[in-house]
């Protein structure tokens, strides 16, 4: 995930990308006929998302067979082994304002939007704990520039292992990831959803 080995690689019938997120995949090509590969939305596939993949000497329309119904879960790729603690922890609360900046929605961070966001002042060497507390019922693709970190727990769950640089937050949920401050000099953390930056979500980790 994110260019990062999983500890517990698993088989799935279907997998969720959220904005700005990699997964490498091996499928293997037992099931000969015209099949099509794309997203499990109908209006999403029918509009586009999706492409032909045909065996040799297969002929036919295309079909699509339909996933079976499954939560996409983080969890099952990760692992239980113990975590540092963090040498500080930074609670960041997400909020939806309606109405705000030229009548649309404004987000916030902690009660700001950019460029009005306080800056997250880290040290180098050190490892931080970001709690993505998300209070509104849309997902949040949060991405740290310049960063890896590690999901440490998911929807009150506990993990351990999964390094990524982006993390969707589901809606009304919270989120906890650590990373190492390595890489000097201003990073951007904000929502990679186009709209939701473009209307405050983001905040900027200096260091010290």
């Amino acid at each position: 995930m994110d260019g990062n080995a999983v500890p517990s690689p698993q088989t799935v019938s279907m997998l969720m990308l959220a904005p700005a997120e990699r997964i490498d995949a091996i499928v293997e090509m037992n099931n000969p006929g015209v099949w099509t590969f794309g997203s499990t939305k109908d209006p999403e596939r029918e509009s586009g998302m999706g492409i032909v993949v045909e065996y040799a000497d297969a002929t036919g329309a295309p079909a699509w067979d339909m996933p079976p119904m499954t939560k996409w879960d983080y969890l099952i790729f990760g692992g239980q082994s113990p975590v540092p603690d963090p040498d500080q922890t930074f609670h960041l609360l997400t909020q939806k304002i309606p109405g705000g900046r030229n009548g649309f929605n404004r987000w916030t961070i902690n009660g700001k939007s950019w460029p009005d966001t306080d800056p997250i002042m880290v040290e180098k060497g050190k490892r931080y704990r970001f709690v993505f507390q998300n209070d509104s019922g849309d997902m949040h693709p949060m991405h740290l520039h310049r960063h890896s970190f590690e999901i440490v727990r998911f929807a009150g769950n506990s993990t351990s292992g999964l390094i990524k640089d982006v993390v969707n937050v589901p809606g009304r949920q919270t989120v906890e990831v650590d990373f190492v401050a390595d890489n000097p000099g201003p990073s951007l953390l904000h929502c990679h959803m186009q709209e939701h930056m473009d209307f405050g979500f983001m905040a900027l980790v200096k260091y010290a």
